[in-house]
C-alpha cells in the first residue's frame, strides 16, 4: 500500500519527474510528506481529457518540473486530477503590452492553445477558428462562411495537385538538396525553396532600403490533375505494361524524380502520362524560375543590366521597363496532356521528342495560353486514325425521356435503363458520311443510333448536305443522271468531252474509325454555333492585314484592304470549282423558315468593279427580261487576246453593234461603216 497516512480523497501538490511514452506512465513526487519514512516517488497513469477503447486520447504531453495536483484513490493509486497553470499563462505578453497569452479566452468559449500563439477554439457566436490571432481557418456556421487567410493553400490528393500562394521553385542542384522530406507534399520542404518575385534575379522584398529594393513575389494558382489514381505510381507506359506480366518486378525510378515535385511546371510530356491537365492562373513561371512569355520563351527580366532592380541605376526606370516585359507574361494556361500515336490501339512508345518529322504532329498538345496583354494561343492537335469523329447531336438522359412515355414518373427519378443506358442521342445535322469499323467485334460501337429514326448517326454538316457539295462536276450530276450533255444545245462542243465529272466524290462516304483500315484521324475538332455570329477582325500594324489563312487541304468572305491595297490575295494550289444556284438547305429542321421557298433556284454571278467612278460588270444568269446568258460590261476598252483559234459559235445569230466595225486594225484595216460604206 502507498498509503501516507491521510484521508482517500485529499489533494496533494507535486511535480512531474519523469514520463515514459511507450507505456503512459509519469513518475511524481509529492512536494511534501508528513513522515520522512514513507515514499515520496510514485507512478500513475497519463492525464488526459478522455481516452477511449480503441487508443483515442485527448491531452497533452507531461512536461517535466510541472506543478500538477493529484489525489490518492481506491487501492492506493494516485491520480492526477488538475494541472496548475503556469507562471506566464495569464501574465506574459501575447499581441499587445494590455493583454496576455489567454486573451482568445471568452465567455462561453472552449480554448486549445499551445506556445507560440497556436489556437483552436469553439465559440458559439463566432464558430470554429484554427491557427493564431492573425492567420487562421475560420468556419462560421452562423454566415454559413468558411475563409482563411493563410499565404499559401495546397492540396494532394489522389486526383491531382492544387499550389495557391506565391511562386515558389526548387532551383538547388540534385546534389545539395535536402531529401529528409517529401518534394511533393511535405511542408518542411518549403524551407528548400525560393520565391521568385517580379525580378528573379534579385530576393523578394518589401520595402527599398540600402541594398535591398522592393521586389514583389509572383503569385500562381496551379493545379495539375492525374489520369489514374497518384498512389498506383503510373509511371511511364513501358514500365506499366511489365506490372501485367511480372508484377513482382522492381522498377527503380530516378533518384530525384521531377513529376513528384510539387514545384515541376509546365513539363507536360508522354515520358510521364499519367499526368493528364494542367491549369496556371497568375504568371506562368517555368521549373527554374524563369519568367516565361506566350511562345515560353525565357523573358529577359533579371537577365540583362537595364531589367535588373540590383544593377540598373535608375531603380524606377528599371522598373517600369520590368512591367512592360510583365505584360508578355503567361497570365493563363491550360493543357492538355495529349495522347499521341499511330492507329494501333495498343501504343506505349511516347512521340519521338527528336524528331520534327511531319510538322511534328505526335508531339502536338492542346493548350490556351492568354498573356497579360489578353493575346492567346491555342493549339489543337489532329486526331489519331482510330481517334474520335464528332457528331453533330442533341442528348438527354433516361429518366428525361421516360417521363414524356409515362407521364406518373418524375423526370427527376433515378431510373436504369434495362440495358443501363444513360445518355441518348439525337442527330441535327444533314449527316451524309458512315461511319464504320473493320474490326467487326467494334462494327456496333463505331456510330451511335438516333433515338428518334433507330439509324445510326452519320456525320455531316448543319445545314447543308456536305457530300452535294459541286454536285455539277461530280459522276452524280442532274444533266448525267438525265442523261444528257453539259452543254445540250451543242452536242459538237469540246467542254462535252474535255470537261469530265470528278472520278470520286467530293468527300469520302465512308469512314474507318477503327480496326487496322482506320482511316478517320486528322481531326481536330467540331464548332457548331446554332446562332449568328458578328465577327469582327482588326488589322496588324507593319502590313494592317487582318488575316492569314493557310490551309494544307481543300476549302470553301466583306475582306479589309491592306497598306498595299490588297483586299483578298490567295494561292490554290489545285483546281477551283464553283457551283452557284441550286436547292436550298431545306426548311424541315427550322420552324423560324418554314415559309421561306428553299427550292432550286437559277443561280446569278454578278461582279462589280468600281473603276474611276463607274462599273465594270461580269454578270451570267438570269436577265430582267427573264432571258439567261452572259453579259460583260466595261465603261472602257475591251480586249480580246488568244495567241492561237478564237472561235465565235452560236446555234443563233452573231450580232455586232457599233458605229463602226474594224477588221484588220493595222495599215490594211477594213472598215464596215454602220451607215454604209467599204467592207
Amino acid at each position: 500500500m502507498n498509503n501516507i497516512g491521510s484521508k482517500i480523497g485529499l489533494f496533494r501538490l507535486a511535480t512531474i519527474t519523469d514520463y515514459n511514452s511507450s507505456s503512459g506512465i509519469i513518475t511524481i513526487t509529492l512536494d511534501d510528506s508528513p513522515q520522512a519514512n514513507l515514499p515520496r516517488v510514485y507512478k500513475l497513469p497519463i492525464q488526459s481529457a478522455w481516452c477511449g477503447a480503441g487508443g483515442e486520447f485527448i491531452g497533452g504531453y507531461p512536461v517535466k518540473g510541472s506543478t500538477v495536483v493529484v489525489c490518492q484513490g481506491q487501492g492506493g493509486q494516485w491520480y492526477i486530477i488538475n494541472q496548475l497553470k503556469s507562471n506566464n499563462t495569464f501574465d506574459s505578453p501575447f499581441a499587445t503590452d494590455d493583454s496576455t497569452t489567454m486573451t482568445a479566452l471568452k465567455p462561453g468559449r472552449a480554448l486549445m492553445q499551445v506556445k507560440g500563439g497556436q489556437r483552436l477554439f469553439i465559440d458559439p457566436l463566432s464558430g470554429i477558428q484554427a491557427g493564431s490571432s492573425h492567420n487562421f481557418l475560420h468556419v462560421n456556421s452562423k454566415r454559413k462562411i468558411i475563409s482563411h487567410n493563410f499565404n499559401a493553400e495546397m492540396s494532394f490528393t489522389e486526383a491531382g495537385r492544387k499550389i495557391n500562394g506565391v511562386v515558389r521553385r526548387d532551383i538547388l542542384e540534385n546534389a545539395n538538396r535536402n531529401l529528409l522530406g517529401s518534394t511533393l507534399d511535405s511542408q518542411n520542404y518549403e524551407d528548400s525553396l525560393y520565391t521568385i518575385p517580379m525580378d528573379p534575379s534579385s530576393a523578394s522584398a518589401l520595402l527599398t532600403s540600402g541594398n535591398t529594393i522592393r521586389n514583389p513575389p509572383l503569385v500562381e494558382n496551379r493545379e495539375l490533375t492525374y489520369e489514374f489514381a497518384n498512389s498506383f505510381d503510373f509511371d511511364t507506359y513501358q514500365n506499366e505494361e511489365t506490372k501485367y506480366s511480372d508484377p513482382n518486378k522492381k522498377i527503380k525510378g530516378p533518384r530525384i524524380n521531377r513529376r513528384k515535385m510539387r514545384t515541376d511546371t509546365l513539363s507536360l510530356s508522354q515520358q510521364y502520362p499519367n499526368h493528364l491537365i494542367e491549369t496556371i492562373k497568375g504568371t506562368a513561371v517555368d521549373t527554374f524560375g524563369n519568367i516565361l512569355d506566350i511562345n515560353r520563351s525565357i523573358l529577359p527580366i533579371g537577365k540583362i543590366n537595364s531589367l535588373s532592380l540590383n544593377k540598373s541605376e535608375d531603380k524606377t526606370d528599371t522598373f517600369r521597363h520590368i512591367l512592360a516585359q510583365l505584360r508578355k507574361s503567361i497570365a493563363y494556361h491550360f493543357e492538355i496532356n495529349t495522347k499521341k500515336g499511330t492507329q494501333d490501339p495498343d501504343i506505349i512508345s511516347p512521340p519521338d521528342v527528336s524528331s520534327a518529322s511531319d510538322y511534328a504532329r505526335s508531339r502536338s498538345r492542346f493548350f490556351i495560353d492568354i498573356d497579360k496583354e489578353g493575346q492567346f494561343k491555342i493549339n489543337v492537335p489532329a486526331s489519331s486514325e482510330i481517334g474520335n469523329v464528332p457528331l453533330l447531336t442533341r442528348y438527354e438522359n433516361f429518366s428525361v425521356l421516360y417521363s414524356k412515355q409515362d407521364p406518373t414518373s418524375d423526370p427527376n427519378l433515378f431510373l436504369k435503363e434495362k440495358d443501363k443506358k444513360e445518355i441518348f442521342l439525337d442527330d441535327f445535322g444533314n449527316g451524309c458520311i458512315t461511319l464504320s469499323a473493320s474490326d467487326d467485334s467494334l462494327d456496333g460501337y463505331a456510330s451511335p443510333i438516333d433515338r428518334f429514326t433507330d439509324k445510326t448517326i452519320k456525320l455531316g454538316t448543319a445545314f447543308h448536305n456536305i457530300g452535294q457539295t459541286c454536285v455539277e462536276f461530280s459522276k452524280d450530276a442532274p444533266y448525267l443522271q438525265a442523261g444528257v450533255e453539259l452543254i445540250n444545245f451543242d452536242k459538237e462542243n469540246p467542254l462535252n468531252e474535255t470537261l469530265l465529272p470528278l472520278k470520286n466524290p467530293i468527300v469520302t462516304n465512308n469512314l474507318i474509325v477503327s480496326g487496322p483500315d482506320a482511316n478517320s484521324g486528322g481531326r481536330s475538332g467540331t464548332i457548331n454555333f446554332d446562332g449568328f455570329i458578328n465577327l469582327n477582325i482588326g488589322a496588324n500594324t507593319v502590313d494592317r492585314q487582318s488575316l492569314w489563312l493557310d490551309l494544307s487541304g481543300a476549302m470553301i468572305s466583306r475582306i479589309g484592304r491592306d497598306k498595299q491595297s490588297i483586299s483578298w490575295a490567295s494561292s490554290f494550289d489545285g483546281d477551283v470549282l464553283w457551283q452557284i444556284g441550286g436547292a436550298g438547305i431545306g426548311n424541315s429542321k427550322d420552324s423560324r423558315f418554314e415559309n421561306e421557298n428553299d427550292a432550286y433556284k437559277n443561280g446569278n454571278l454578278e461582279i462589280r468593279i468600281l473603276c474611276n467612278g463607274q462599273l465594270m460588270i461580269v454578270r451570267a444568269g438570269r436577265r430582267s427580261d427573264g432571258s439567261i446568258g452572259i453579259d460583260l460590261v466595261s465603261p472602257g476598252d475591251m480586249s480580246f487576246t488568244c495567241q492561237q483559234n478564237m472561235t465565235f459559235t452560236s446555234k443563233s445569230a452573231i450580232k455586232f453593234e457599233a458605229p463602226d466595225i474594224v477588221v484588220h486594225a493595222g495599215s490594211t484595216k477594213r472598215v464596215i461603216n454602220k451607215i454604209g460604206g467599204t467592207i
